[in-house]
């Protein structure tokens, strides 16, 4: 009997030190496409840069481990949606995407510019790509082009060397693509033959998705959504519960930028 009750014991003390552990240990998974996109993390198998230092930092900070996984795009996004990938580090909104992602912002400010073989015409609207070819990656946001005839060509993780490879060919016309990225690109391979145009849309902040149906996700209805406007990052029904990791991990990334962490990071990266 006496030994019947310390196995019991024994058994009921391991399931104890299971749950605790399930309790504190906190894994995120951040998917990335396959290529590179420099200096924010590089090619495939490698999970460095940017990115990565950011991420982990914010999660370290509130007792969690970053894990990266590489794979196509459109393969991560279908991740994300099914849980099984936490977050994509950053993406523009649609609302396809707003079904299975919360958006948080990252602490990076994004600006997307064209660029084009260096002998193209200034550009400063969509209207004035009118009839050409606009290059994207299959999964990316398209940014909402319709209405402008814009004829896109699509390719599958697609990396700026190989853009500029094809504006420089003339087989596709523009690209679109955050302007510090190219211009780290630029500073080092300085003869590539293309041409940036300021256009055509103004900076903002930088979001990442992170999956609704990731097991560090709770949510509640946003009490600051507004029905008069339409839906986006910054105007969705629902917000991140103040209790789930999530949320957590989006207060971290804002104590990293106003305590000047991300500036001192991109400065690192980008110089």
């Amino acid at each position: 009997m006496r030994q019947k009750l310390a196995r019991l014991f024994t058994l009921l003390g391991l399931a104890f030190a299971l749950i605790s552990f399930s309790a504190i240990s906190c894994e995120m998974v951040m998917g990335y496409r396959t290529s590179a996109r420099l200096p924010f993390i590089e090619e495939q198998p490698s999970k460095q840069g940017l990115y990565f230092s950011l991420y982990q930092k914010a999660l370290q900070n509130i007792g969690c481990t970053l894990t990266v996984r590489r794979a196509p795009k459109k393969r991560i996004l279908k991740l994300i949606a099914a849980g099984e990938v936490d977050f994509y580090p950053g993406l523009g909104f649609s609302k396809e995407r707003e079904q299975y992602l919360h958006y948080i912002e990252s602490g990076i400010m994004s600006n997307v510019v064209a660029i084009s073989h260096k002998d193209t015409p200034d550009i400063n609207s969509l209207s004035d790509m009118t009839g050409k070819i606009l290059l994207t990656a299959i999964g990316s946001n398209n940014l909402n082009i319709q209405g402008y005839n814009i004829y896109l060509r699509q390719a599958h993780d697609l990396s700026v060397a190989t853009a500029i490879e094809l504006l420089v060919d003339k087989r596709v016309d523009f690209y679109f693509y955050n302007e510090a990225n190219i211009r780290y690109h630029l500073k080092k391979n300085p003869n590539e033959n293309i041409k940036i145009h300021p256009c055509c849309f103004t900076p903002r902040p930088l979001y990442l998705g992170f999956s609704k149906k990731s097991i560090h996700v709770q949510a509640v209805s946003n009490p600051n959504y507004s029905e008069t406007l339409p839906v986006s990052a910054s105007n969705s029904r629902q917000r991140l519960a103040s209790t789930s990791k999530a949320f957590a991990f989006q207060q971290a990334l804002k104590d990293l930028k106003d305590r000047g962490f991300i500036n001192k990071l991109e400065q690192t990266y980008f110089n």
